[in-house]
C-alpha cells in the first residue's frame, strides 16, 4: 500500500495535487473551533435582540435547493433576520442547506445557509469542508472583522482546486502551489489570534516548501516521508489523500443526482477515474463503498440511455456515441 504512494509521490504535479489538499485540511481543522465558537455567539445574539425567533415552528417548514416561498410567519421572521446579516443578499442562497424549525435550537442549522449547496446532513463544522466553512465566513457579518477579500482569494484558489478535482487530472504546478501557499499564509494572518492557525501556518510553510523525499527500505516499504528536518509517518499522508479523493467523488455523485442527467464531462471523469484505479488497486479497495456508490449512480443515469453535452442540452443515444467520450478533459 505504502510503496504505490510512494509511485505516486514521484510523480511531480501529483504530489503538488496532494500538498495542496493537505494544506487545505490543516486550514479547516485549525478553524473548526473558532468557527462553531462564533456561530454559538451568533445564534444568542439573535435570540436575545429578536424574542418571536424562540418560538419553535410547528409547521415543519422545508425549503426546496434556493426557494423558500411557502414559509410560515416564524420562519419568513428567521428569514429575514439571516437575510439581514448576509453580506451579499443577491448571491445565491441555499435554504435547502436547512431545516428551520431548528433554528431556534441549533446554530449550526443557521450557518448552513451561508454555506454552498450540499450542506443538508451536515451536523457541525468537523463535517464540513474547509469551501463550507470559508463561505460562512465570507457571508456571515458575524465575521466582520476577518479581511474578506483575503477569505476570498483563498476560496478562489479552492474552486481552481476543485475543477482540478472534478476532471480527475488531480496534478497542480511548482507555481501554481507557490501561489497558493502565499495566498492561504495572508489569509491565516487573520487568526493569529487562534493557537491551532499558528502551528497550521508552521505546517505550512514546511509541507509546501519540502521535497516530502520518499524513503524506501529493502522491504519496498515507505518509512516516512521527509519533511525539512522532520518525519511525516506515510499513513498521514495516505489519509490526506484518501480525504481529497473522497471529496471529488462525493462533488461528482452530487451533480450527478443534482442534474439527473449523464454530461460528457461525467463519462470523461469516470472513465480517468476507473483507469486511475486500475494503477492503484490499494485506493480501490479502501474506497469501495464510494466508488460501488459512484459506478452503481452511473449505471442507474446509463439506464435512461442519454447523456447531454456541455454546449447545450442535445440528448444522444449512450450506445451509439459513448465511443466519442475517449477524448481528454
Amino acid at each position: 500500500m505504502q510503496s504505490e504512494l510512494s509511485i505516486r509521490l514521484n510523480e511531480e504535479g501529483y504530489k503538488n495535487w496532494v500538498k495542496a489538499g493537505f494544506c487545505l485540511q490543516k486550514i479547516r481543522d485549525c478553524l473548526l473551533g473558532f468557527v462553531y465558537t462564533e456561530m454559538e455567539k451568533f445564534h444568542q445574539r439573535l435570540l436575545q435582540t429578536n424574542s418571536l425567533l424562540r418560538k419553535i415552528c410547528k409547521n415543519s417548514c422545508r425549503p426546496q435547493a434556493t426557494q423558500f416561498q411557502r414559509a410560515c410567519s416564524l420562519c419568513e421572521e428567521w428569514k429575514r433576520e439571516i437575510l439581514t446579516h448576509h453580506t451579499n443578499q443577491n448571491n445565491v442562497i441555499y435554504w435547502g442547506n436547512c431545516s428551520p424549525p431548528l433554528w431556534p435550537i441549533h446554530a449550526w442549522e443557521v450557518a448552513k445557509v451561508y454555506m454552498p449547496r450540499g450542506q443538508s446532513n451536515r451536523q457541525g463544522p468537523e463535517t464540513c469542508d474547509v469551501a463550507a466553512l470559508l463561505n460562512l465566513i465570507n457571508f456571515c457579518d458575524q465575521f466582520d472583522f476577518v479581511e474578506r477579500q483575503k477569505v476570498i482569494e483563498v476560496i478562489k484558489i479552492i474552486k481552481c482546486r476543485n475543477e482540478l478535482m472534478h476532471s480527475v487530472e488531480m496534478r497542480v504546478s511548482a507555481k501554481w502551489l507557490d501561489n497558493y501557499r502565499w495566498k492561504i499564509l495572508e489569509f491565516l494572518q487573520e487568526f493569529q489570534h487562534i493557537p491551532e492557525a499558528k502551528a497550521a501556518n508552521k505546517m505550512i510553510k514546511e509541507i509546501a516548501l519540502s521535497n516530502w523525499q520518499v524513503q524506501i527500505t529493502e522491504t519496498d516499504t515507505v518509512d516516512a516521508l521527509k519533511i525539512t528536518d522532520e518525519e511525516i509517518n506515510a499513513d498521514l499522508i495516505f489519509n490526506a489523500e484518501l480525504e481529497l479523493i473522497r471529496e471529488w467523488v462525493k462533488e461528482l455523485c452530487f451533480t450527478m443526482e443534482e442534474q439527473e442527467v449523464l454530461h460528457i464531462q461525467h463519462l470523461n471523469s469516470l472513465k480517468t477515474f476507473k483507469e486511475f484505479l486500475k494503477q492503484n488497486k490499494e485506493l480501490e479497495s479502501v474506497l469501495h463503498q464510494e466508488v460501488e456508490h459512484l459506478y452503481s449512480l452511473e449505471q442507474k443515469l446509463k439506464s435512461g440511455m442519454r447523456t447531454v453535452n456541455d454546449q447545450g442540452g442535445e440528448e444522444w443515444n449512450l450506445e451509439e456515441k459513448e465511443h466519442n467520450n475517449c477524448k481528454d478533459i
